[in-house]
């Protein structure tokens, strides 16, 4: 839910934070919201199966979890100092500050150059908004700077819905800096099954995380993401986002 204040007015919007705008009048879904009618597959629905009546309470708290490390790893690019905890009280769990620490390894084995992170973006052109976790400069092999476009994921697997994702997110970034074009993507895995460096230096690795990379580039699976778009907004016509308005002030009236 995004509360955005407006005195002009004299009241508070509570949006749904699955749509974007750029102008407060016209609304377009998030990638993510689009990608929800892509299916999931059977592996995902037995494995909800398999919670019976607790799959709710399990989703939702890996939902948080997701959102407790990525508020962590934007405060420490942002410069801020993390704790395990102060004053004896626990900001994280164990299994949130062990992801926490495998992105500063990463962080510090591969050394890039923050281009932008955590940066909302949307565009009419596409009919789309998302929010990008992370755009930077890394140095291949060979020495040269790349350009990555990175998506933090603290879930068990990777699905092609991630890759369908950072192809929207990538398509929508050249369109909006075509002086700063996409040149990979990357899935940073948290919870990757890896033991270790890439002997050959050909992944990008540690113990329990990699930076995954897709078989297919970002401009072909655009292209697949392209038809599911067509098949979420034959799905909602009409969508509009479940925008609640309410006063910002109130005052009892003195009786006459």
């Amino acid at each position: 839910m995004k509360i955005v204040h407006d005195p002009t007015h004299q009241q508070i919007n509570f949006l749904d934070e699955r749509f974007y705008t750029a102008d407060n009048k016209t609304y377009f879904p998030s990638v993510t919201t689009i990608l929800d009618v892509y299916p999931k597959g059977q592996g995902f629905h037995n494995w909800l199966k398999s919670f019976g009546i607790q799959s709710e309470e399990i989703v939702k708290k890996a939902a948080q979890q997701g959102t407790n490390v990525h508020n962590a790893i934007d405060r420490y690019l942002n410069g801020e100092r993390l704790a395990w905890s102060d004053n004896e009280q626990s900001n994280y769990t164990l299994e949130e500050w062990l992801m926490i620490l495998k992105f500063e390894e990463f962080w510090n084995v591969t050394t890039p150059k923050v281009l932008a992170n955590e940066i909302s973006l949307v565009s009419e052109e596409l009919e789309m908004g998302g929010t990008i976790d992370l755009v930077c400069a890394i140095k291949n092999p060979l020495g040269k700077e790349e350009l990555w476009l990175i998506d933090h994921k603290t879930s068990n697997s990777i699905h092609t819905s991630h890759e369908l994702q950072l192809a929207a997110y990538a398509t929508m970034w050249n369109l909006l800096n075509p002086k700063y074009p996409i040149d990979r993507t990357g899935i940073l895995h948290l919870k990757a099954a890896t033991r270790g460096f890439d002997s050959r230096g050909e992944k990008i690795q540690g113990k329990g995380w990699q930076l995954k990379e897709f078989d297919r580039h970002y401009s072909e699976s655009y292209k697949v993401f392209q038809h599911v778009h067509a098949i979420w907004k034959e799905e909602h016509p009409t969508y509009k986002p479940k925008n609640k308005i309410y006063p910002d002030s109130i005052q009892r009236k003195e009786e006459k």
